[in-house]
């Protein structure tokens, strides 16, 4: 049979659910504009019904409350989380490339290619007038500028190899800042949700780390379910980068020589990334996004992984070749003056004053007693003019002594190198610059193509998950109008029942008094 507070009690009930409702609606409007929130809805059901004897069927008792619940994809938060990641690793490598294309900058006045050129105009004007000092004196500063061209390239690229470094280091430590963080907050929705609730805003804030995490390198998620509540895990190359309330963090601290660099004299050092807790090595190329492109920038230096000592090694071949052909042919020549080093070098070095020296150390300074080089290879870090041509009537214009001081014979040879196509596999010297900076432009505009293309498939799954997870002003000014007007129903379905209550307890048998 029927309670006859039965009415007041199912009233009471869509009061309370319409209120908790209104609380839930102001929730959202408050955190409209709060980065990560997902909007949330109360999760409410019909109470179990009532059975009317007699097979007269089930009366309602009103509405159950059953929790708060997100609106969330996490499909979309997987396909979000992928494609960040590669825009993390393309936009980083956009950025490096386009830095390296400014360094060479080419074609430009200024450029490595203009100065080659330079030094051969002045070859071809020292061609016309080889008994002239004001024309040797343009070529030998011509030469200098070369080399000063070279040198600073080579220092510019370096430089960035250190500060390429560096924000491996940074984004290592932020990679472990985010690691804590989320380790933290495992701990505290495990708390919360023990009871089977879900805390939803601080599972907003894990989300939103995870997210920004996902651009620096590729995590994997996993929750495993233990009773009401979850544990999260993130794994990173298939090892816990995070497990529940630990985090098991990366170190950047350890500096070691870089084979590269140390072979050309030069004493950067790099930061090696380990597993904190173990010491092993992180296999960086198994990964990908920022910390990854970070990385292959800094150490890449073969064909299928073009970074900085990519850069450097095709830049210490073309001097290295370059210095080699115009050394054999100058060491063969005699200066103005007719001086020529008579038993010092080799055949192959032509036996005379060099153009070109690593250091710029003269060069019977660079064989021992056998005359075997003892002295460091021309590279773009230390390729100088030769001390040998600090007077420029050393320039060795001539192939013969007795021709001085009219014959530029010599001279002429060093002019065909600029368009001697056998000199490189690409071509002459000019050709070689061509396709270096070519390809290098290439591989920017790769990484800009790429960099767009993830920038629009992150923008079209956010926009996705913003229609599903984001508040809308519009509709929950909507859902708060509704909520209202079923509040005062409610409201006034309590009234009515207790205007009823009232007749039986107050007035039912007082009529005729």
């Amino acid at each position: 049979m029927r309670s006859t507070f039965l009415g007041f009690n199912t009233a009471r009930s869509g009061l309370f659910a319409s209120q908790r409702a209104l609380d839930i609606t102001g929730h959202n409007i408050a955190n409209v504009n709060t980065p990560g929130y997902t909007r949330q809805r109360l999760d409410q059901s019909a109470s179990s019904p009532m059975a009317i004897s007699g097979g007269q069927g089930m009366l309602g008792t009103g509405v159950d409350t059953r929790g708060i619940e997100q609106i969330r994809n996490e499909f979309l938060d997987i396909r979000y989380r992928s494609e960040v990641n590669e825009r993390g690793y393309w936009n980083t490598r956009r950025e490096g490339l386009q830095y390296i294309e400014d360094v060479f900058n080419e074609p430009s006045d200024t450029g490595l290619s203009n100065a080659t050129d330079e030094l051969f105009e002045s070859l071809h004007e020292l061609q016309k007038s080889p008994e002239s000092l004001t024309v040797r004196t343009t070529v030998r500063q011509n030469g200098v500028a070369f080399t000063n061209s070279v040198n600073h390239t080579y220092h510019q690229l370096e430089k960035m190899a250190a500060d390429t470094n560096f924000q491996i280091v940074n984004t290592v430590n932020q990679i472990n800042t985010y690691s804590l963080q989320i380790a933290r907050l495992n701990e505290q929705i495990y708390a919360s949700e023990m009871d089977g609730s879900s805390a939803n805003d601080l599972r907003d804030q894990r989300n939103l780390l995870i997210d920004q995490l996902s651009e620096l390198v590729d995590v994997e998620v996993l929750e495993i379910t233990d009773g009401n509540s979850k544990k999260m895990v993130l794994q990173l190359n298939g090892q816990a980068l995070v497990s529940h309330d630990k985090a098991y963090l990366l170190d950047a601290s350890t500096q070691e020589k870089s084979e590269f660099f140390e072979a050309m004299g030069s004493d950067v050092k790099l930061n090696q990334i380990t597993w904190k807790n173990s010491g092993t090595s992180l296999d960086v190329g198994a990964t990908n996004g920022k910390l990854k492109a970070m990385v292959d920038l800094r150490d890449g230096k073969e064909e299928s992984n073009k970074g900085i000592p990519y850069y450097i090694k095709e830049l210490n071949h073309f001097v290295e070749t370059f210095a080699k052909e115009m050394n054999k042919i100058h060491a063969a020549g005699y200066g103005s003056n007719g001086e020529y080093i008579d038993g010092i070098g080799n055949e192959e070095d032509g036996g005379g004053y060099l153009f070109f020296t690593a250091g710029g150390i003269a060069s019977e300074n660079m064989y021992d007693e056998n005359n075997n080089i003892q002295h460091e290879k021309i590279t773009a870090k230390n390729i100088k003019i030769s001390a040998d041509i600090d007077d420029p009537n050393k320039i060795a214009a001539s192939s013969n002594i007795d021709f001085l001081p009219g014959d530029a014979s010599q001279v002429t040879k060093m002019t065909e190198l600029q368009n001697n196509s056998k000199m490189f596999s690409q071509g002459n010297p000019k050709d070689f610059l061509r396709s270096l900076v070519s390809n290098l432009g290439v591989d920017a505009q790769e990484a800009i193509r790429n960099t767009y293309n993830q920038e629009l498939l992150v923008d079209q799954i956010e926009n996705n998950r913003l229609s599903i997870s984001g508040v809308s002003m519009d509709e929950e000014l909507s859902k708060m109008v509704m909520y209202q007007h079923s509040y005062n129903a409610s409201a006034r379905m309590m009234t009515t029942m207790d205007e009823m209550l009232d007749v039986i307890i107050n007035r039912l048998g007082l009529v005729g008094r």
